[in-house]
Formats: structure tokens, sequence, C-alpha cells
């Protein structure tokens, strides 16, 4: 017997004392220096979190009544030093674990993060807390951020038409708009704020359409083939664009369609449209939609729309960009919404490679997820997951996919 295998024996015939071996432990780590006691920490804490989740869903049980379930595992996992809202958000993770045993075994490998069960719960049956199991196998592996926007998809295809309707009508009846004040702070001077307040599809067919009218500035100024630091921050734009668009100076000249609606024939009159990037829509939104925009046949091969453009023309077109949002609903790879969304080249339009502007050579990225995905040299790509959907992977580009490097940072002195 090795001298390590007698000191395990030695230490196994004693009586556990788990602070002991906890204070052991921390003191090891910070003896490998700060930085990799932060790495080590964090990864530590993701995996305790998860299993604590495990074991109060064990404890507390599922009795089939999700309120219960969550007031069983708020009493187990309150405690001094943490706040209510951090408890009832950990009782609703613990009680979506206890009412799905798939989840279980998901949530202690990893698989399915923590952070991602707030979205999962958003698909859970109001008294049972039951998630469908093909959406529990469509998520695993998911960034919280593509999980959000999935559970999202999941909704919108199961949207009950009633439930819609009257969701906008009692949001009609509570509209306002309301002038508020934010005090200063961080650095920051006092601000004044405008807030509206109503049905989702109005509020983001404004946003939208300020979204839009910003993405064009940047545009107009240059886009992406601008260095970095040579535009207006994003947040600077949004607020021109607003401004613009409430006293009547908007110029237009967008270069996408600032909302996209879309239903199938066959659902007409039984399912709800779906405005992409806010979800359902109710009826009396969607014929005002009807009376007042054009109206377009979206076909999944180049008979209809000019969808295949190839190596003729950079920038995706906006019937490319209609049929981008219906397809991929927004950002790939967290969701945010098609109005902050670019067309991305699955291979760059500049790579050795010629990436070509084709629909399906193309898919939705946010701007800080596509700058991301550029900083890192990513390779972005689909693949059908367990229930034939859709799902966004990356990997490392080759050689023959990484573009030349773009212009660098600006240092103003």
């Amino acid at each position: 017997m090795t001298l390590i295998e007698q000191k395990i024996d030695s230490e196994a015939a004693q009586p556990l004392n788990v602070d002991a071996l906890f204070d052991r432990l921390v003191l090891s780590l910070q003896l490998l220096g700060d930085r990799e006691f932060i790495r080590r920490a964090q990864q530590y804490e993701q995996r305790l979190e998860r299993e604590r989740l495990v074991a109060a869903a064990r404890v507390a049980g599922s009795s089939g009544d999700t309120n219960s379930d969550r007031k069983r595992a708020r009493g187990l996992l309150g405690g001094r030093g943490r706040s209510q809202r951090s408890v009832n958000r950990d009782a609703r993770r613990a009680a979506a674990v206890a009412a799905n045993s798939s989840l279980e075994a998901k949530v202690a490998d990893g698989s399915i993060a923590a952070d991602s069960l707030d979205a999962l719960t958003k698909a859970a049956h109001p008294e049972t807390g039951h998630i469908p199991e093909e959406l529990i196998d469509d998520v695993a592996g998911m960034s919280p951020g593509q999980t959000d926007h999935a559970v999202d998809r999941h909704l919108e295809d199961n949207a009950d038409r009633g439930q819609v309707n009257d969701r906008s009508r009692r949001q009609m009846q509570a509209r306002r708009c309301r002038r508020g004040f934010r005090p200063a702070g961080e650095g920051k001077p006092d601000m004044a704020t405008l807030v509206l307040e109503g049905p989702d599809s109005i509020i983001d067919r404004i946003w939208s359409q300020v979204c839009v009218s910003a993405d064009a500035a940047y545009q107009a100024g240059g886009g992406r083939d601008r260095p970095v630091g040579e535009h207006a921050p994003w947040e600077h734009r949004l607020f021109d664009a607003a401004v613009e668009f409430f006293d009547g100076t908007a110029t237009g000249g967008r270069s996408k369609p600032a909302v996209v609606v879309s239903i199938n024939l066959e659902d007409l009159g039984a399912k709800p449209a779906t405005q992409h990037g806010t979800g359902p829509i109710a009826d009396d939104v969607f014929a005002s939609y009807v009376a007042g925009s054009p109206i377009y046949a979206m076909f999944t091969d180049s008979a209809g729309q000019p969808l295949w453009l190839g190596r003729t023309r950079r920038r995706a077109s906006a019937a490319q960009f209609i049929g981008l949002a219906v397809r991929d609903g927004g950002c790939v790879r967290c969701g945010a919404s098609p109005q902050r969304c670019e067309a991305h080249h699955l291979v760059p339009w500049t790579a050795p490679a010629k990436g070509r502007t084709d629909i399906d050579q193309l898919a939705l990225l946010c701007g800080p997820c596509h700058r991301e995905l550029h900083q890192q040299n990513l390779t972005l790509y689909s693949q059908l997951g367990p229930s034939g959907k859709v799902v966004w992977h990356t990997r490392p580009a080759t050689p023959n996919e990484t573009p030349p490097p773009r212009p660098q940072t600006i240092q103003r002195e």
C-alpha cells in the first residue's frame, strides 16, 4: 500500500470534518494565485449551485402542485444573507427540477445551466410544473441566452389565439405614458426619462423602428468597415433615432424592415400571427398590419423573392432579412430581437473561401454576438436537434474561413 493510500485510509477512519476540508480547499486554491483562484472558484461555485438545486428538488419532492413545491423549496433555500428575490428564484428552479425527472441529470452534469431553468419555467404547465420533454432535450447544451430564445420560439409555436387576444386587450386597457427621472449615480448625471407602457406589439414596433434607424446611421457612417471607436455609441444612436421618430424628423433610408409579422396560410383564423421579436399578436393588431403594410409570400426556393445573391452583393437584401427574421426569430446565439441583428455570413465575405450572400449561408446575429464571433475567429454552423429543430453551434474557423484583420481601435489622446 502506498503512502497516499495509507493516508486516505487513515483520514477515512476519522470523523468527517467538512468545514476543515473546505478551509483546506480554500487555502489550496489561494496558493495557486489570485487569477487561478478566481477561475476555479467560479467553476466550483457553478457546480455547487447545480448540486444545491438538485438536492433541494429531491428533498422538496413533487406533489403535482407547482405552488406547493415552490413553497417547500423556499423553506429549504432561505437563510441569512439571502434576498427574498434570490430565494424565490432558486425555489422556482428547484420546483422545476422536482417536477421534471429528466431535468435532474441534465442540471447535475451541467448540460442545462441553472440560469437556463428560468427560461424553461416559462414553458411549464401552470399547475403541475411539467415542461415538454422535447423542449428539455432541445435546450441541453445551449447557453442561457439560446435557451431563452428556444423557449420563446416554442411558446410562439404553441400560442393560444384566445389567450393572446385577451392579453393584448388587458394591456391596451392599462396603457399609459409617464415622465420619469433617474437620479445621478456612478459618475452619471441626472437624467429625465419618458416611459411608454402598453401592448407588446405596439411598444416593439416603436422600438424596432428606432433600432433600425439607429442601425441605418451606423451603416451610413461606414458600418463595420470603419475602425472601432469611430462611431457614436449604440445608446447615443438609439437616442438620436428616438428623438427623430417622435418629433417627425426621421428621414428613412432604412436597410431592413422594421417589423416582420408572419403566419402560415393553413393557420389563418386558427392560430395567432407572430411578430418576430415580440411573439404572438392579437387579431386586431394583425388586421391593422394587413390593412396598411405590404404582404409578401415567402418561398423556400428561388422561385419567390431574390434570396440567393451569391457574390453579386455583399449586404443582405430586405427580402433576405425578412426570410432570416422568420426562420431564425432573432439572434441565433442569444435570442436578441431581429431588429437588433445583422445578417452574418457563415463564411466571411472577405475570407479566402469567399462567402456568399445566399439565404442558406446567412444567419442573424446581434451586434455584440457578431463582434464576439469575429474576434474569437469562430465559424457558426447549424445541426438538427433531437426534436428535429435547428440548433446553432460554433467551432474554430479554418484558415480558409478566416478573413484578413479588420482596422483596429484608434487611440485618442
